[in-house]
């Protein structure tokens, strides 16, 4: 019996310690388009995470690349934290402080003249 509430004790300790964690990427899935509206399929696209501190035009606490190429409907996926770093480090940002605002961009040439 005492071997029980031990058991349960950990197990509610693991739990605990799990939902407490920061996230190690955010997933992020849009569908590319050209400025005329048209989707890019089965592009090469780059796309550029900023995430601001307080306000859409505030601090910015960490920015990513990410090279990604688009389904034949335009589609894409990538998780947000594991791109290419250019500011700051994704753990490093403090969840619990202030809100956050994520700015995205897009070159659809897959270059870095962003939009």
């Amino acid at each position: 019996m005492k071997n029980k509430h031990i058991l349960i004790a950990f197990a509610m300790l693991i739990n605990v310690s799990v939902f407490a964690q920061a996230p190690q990427g955010i997933p992020y899935q849009a569908v590319a388009r050209n400025s005329s509206g048209t989707v890019l399929a089965s592009t090469t696209i780059s796309v550029r995470f900023t995430i601001r501190d307080s306000l859409a035009t505030g601090a910015i606490k960490y920015r990513e690349t990410h090279g990604v190429t688009t389904t034949p409907q335009g589609m894409f996926n990538v998780n947000v934290g594991q791109g290419t770093p250019l500011t700051g480090t994704f753990a490093g940002i403090n969840w619990g402080n202030n809100p956050k605002f994520m700015q995205v961009e897009m070159d659809p040439a897959g270059g870095s003249s962003y939009i």
